[in-house]
């Protein structure tokens, strides 16, 4: 994460940040309720690396915003009916402007797999840093949609939720995924405002 060190030892001159601790602990145990040690041993622990170029829309095409790229990491603790990811990510674009946030940022996400449905599609439930919602997926989970409201973002910002797709290449060791950031108009229509492109490696003890 990205702090002012010289301010934060201004204010503490032990020079530790036990508020900033305990709010991005506390925000990562709700996300992760009790986090793995209640889980016990993941089946499969894998490690995803790759990159998101983004992109804002506007005048009813796509432009490319390059400030906005990231490269990202995430650990990836898979259980028998539950996924528990980790993800660092950063921005080192020397022109980034901030309006996404720390350059540098980590994020949890949880998502519990249920029974599958008639249609055969897994019934997908998501906390995380950013939201919670919910979704669906094939039985082998090679492709998935998520969609849930961002969390703490005003009402007057250009978007309100997020939609995530992913397609996991197994065989090839990669995951390809669509970040859309939009909001849902009053007629129920939806207003895409950016997106994020992500191509990730697969690295797997």
């Amino acid at each position: 994460m990205t702090t002012n060190a010289a301010n934060a030892r201004q204010g503490n001159p032990s020079g530790s940040w036990p508020r900033f601790g305990r709010r991005r602990a506390s925000v990562l145990t709700r996300v992760l309720g009790g986090g793995s040690a209640a889980d016990g041993a993941p089946l499969e622990r894998w490690v995803w690396v790759g990159e998101g170029t983004a992109y804002r829309h506007a005048g009813g095409t796509w432009e490319r915003t390059p400030t906005q790229d990231y490269t990202f990491l995430v650990r990836q603790d898979r259980y028998a009916a539950r996924w528990l990811s980790l993800k660092v990510q950063n921005r080192t674009h020397p022109s980034y402007d901030g309006r996404a946030g720390a350059a540098d940022q980590q994020h949890a996400f949880a998502i519990e797999i249920g029974a599958p449905g008639p249609d055969g599609r897994l019934a997908l439930g998501l906390r995380s840093t950013y939201g919670d919602g919910g979704g669906h997926g094939d039985a082998e989970f090679r492709h998935a949609v998520l969609e849930f409201h961002a969390a703490g973002v005003s009402r007057f910002a250009p978007y309100d939720r997020f939609r995530i797709t992913q397609h996991y290449r197994y065989e090839e060791g990669r995951l390809d995924e669509t970040v859309e950031l939009l909001k849902l108009a009053r007629d129920g229509s939806e207003r895409p405002f950016a997106k994020i492109e992500e191509s990730a490696r697969l690295f797997r003890p």
